[in-house]
């Protein structure tokens, strides 16, 4: 695996962006404030990038989902449904697709793990006019419940496994 180091400024510039965009967005500053969620978007799906190579920085998840659901509502805002969901299915889909990759260090698809609920609440509670488009949404959550399953299944197995592989003391008597 290539080792791929991370700009120590990605996550403040991340949060730097956010914060404009919230601010933007709490004055009703919509355009300037997708502009800038945007711009954190980017920045969180690169830090994604480098976290998929190298299962670091494991704030990678939290800012992509949060990048997710921030340019989701300013969408909605817009009245931009369909890009909107489209936001709240990648950050979905996106998480699912990295817990399940073996490759991944544990505590990395763990991150991914802990950021699927509140991906997958978002998701649920969205609603959605089609009746195809609703079957996809309960896809994706089954896809991603699974997922879930699984990684919290292999992280019990690690635990269990080095409890049996520490060495028996004798207890004092």
């Amino acid at each position: 695996m290539q080792q791929v180091s991370q700009p120590p400024h990605s996550e403040a510039l991340w949060r730097m962006l956010t914060q404009q965009a919230n601010a933007a967005y709490a004055q009703q500053h919509t355009l300037s404030a997708h502009a800038k969620y945007t711009e954190a978007m980017t920045n969180a799906e690169e830090m994604l990038q480098i976290f998929q190579e190298t299962g670091v920085p494991l704030s990678a998840p939290l800012a992509f989902v949060i990048s997710c659901h921030n340019l989701a509502d300013c969408l909605e805002t817009q009245k931009q449904t369909d890009q909107a969901a489209h936001f709240l299915r990648y950050a979905c889909t996106k998480l699912t697709h990295l817990a399940q990759r073996p490759e991944l260090p544990l505590q990395a698809r763990l991150a991914c793990v802990e950021q699927l609920r509140p991906a997958v609440n978002v998701l649920s509670e969205q609603s959605i006019p089609s009746l195809s488009h609703q079957q996809d949404i309960q896809n994706l959550i089954a896809q991603a419940r699974t997922a879930a399953l699984t990684v919290y299944q292999v992280a019990s197995y690690a635990v269990q496994t080095r409890l049996e592989d520490a060495p028996v003391t004798e207890r004092p008597s």
